[in-house]
């Protein structure tokens, strides 16, 4: 058999032990019915006014076998009877209440289910959609990704065609530069000796090794000025001349003339005529 349930709107639990019971025909539970009665006679499911002595009544859902052999002992069958009628009455009322309560549960969950439903399937289409927008969007892209692969390749290879021929143009400079500045070293290098020492050229480098060769020459000239020429003759004298020998050969064995080689001799000797 069913157990019947709490009408407190906040608590619809199973009644199996102590109850509140109104002639409004709605029961609470022991807990809510204490409070909600000790603060002001009114029903908590319907706001009814409950005023008498037995509007509002305390029953035990579990009632022991005296009380049941007692409760209406001694009254007649018709009133036993209608009695129970209403007892019945009122537990159909319940029962009856409570299925309509859980019908109404059940369609509202219903409701929401097929609003959830709905809106799920409103969702889905809408995100098919996206998803085929996407995928259309993401073909473009790809395509797009293509055409700039194809065009990156074509102008590196451009590229690379160019630097080819900037490396070859770089090679062709340098060599005409280095042939330019040959000519130029040359025609200054003529320059400087059509107009001599004094002849007003451009700026000559002469080398060290010539330099310090033209300094030993004047310094040898002016020694050779300096000197008288007889000094450039140095006579030693020799051993006595043994016999047998000329006097040619004791003239040439007496004194030894140091003279030098033929070059020096020629050239000291010009030295001295001027």
């Amino acid at each position: 058999m069913e157990d019947m349930v709490c009408n407190y709107r906040k608590c619809r639990q199973s009644l199996n032990s102590n109850a509140w019971v109104t002639s409004c025909s709605h029961i609470f539970c022991d807990e809510h019915g204490s409070k909600e009665f000790n603060k002001k006679a009114l029903c908590p499911a319907c706001d009814n006014n409950l005023p008498g002595k037995f509007d509002v009544i305390r029953i035990d859902l579990s009632p022991s076998e005296q009380y049941k052999s007692m409760v209406l002992a001694g009254q007649r069958p018709e009133i036993i009877l209608e009695v129970c009628s209403r007892a019945l009455a009122f537990w159909t009322y319940q029962i009856e209440q409570e299925r309509t309560y859980q019908d109404y549960v059940s369609k509202k969950a219903k409701e929401r289910n097929t609003q959830m439903e709905q809106y799920c399937e409103q969702l889905l289409n809408r995100t098919q959609t996206e998803v085929s927008s996407l995928k259309s969007q993401i073909s473009a892209l790809r395509r797009e990704v293509e055409g700039t692969k194809k065009r990156y390749n074509d102008v590196y290879e451009k590229l690379v065609e160019k630097n080819r021929q900037h490396q070859k143009l770089q090679l062709m400079y340098d060599s005409l530069r280095r042939k330019s500045i040959t000519v130029t070293n040359m025609d200054s290098i003529e320059g400087n000796g059509a107009t001599g020492p004094g002849g007003g050229g451009g700026d000559f480098e002469m080398p060290i090794s010539f330099v310090e060769s033209h300094k030993r020459s004047s310094a040898e000239e002016k020694r050779m000025k300096s000197a008288p020429a007889e000094r450039e003759f140095v006579l030693n004298p020799t051993n006595t001349p043994l016999h047998g020998q000329s006097d040619n050969d004791s003239i040439y064995n007496r004194f030894n003339l140091e003279l030098g080689t033929p070059n020096e001799i020629s050239r000291r000797l010009g030295h001295r005529k001027m």
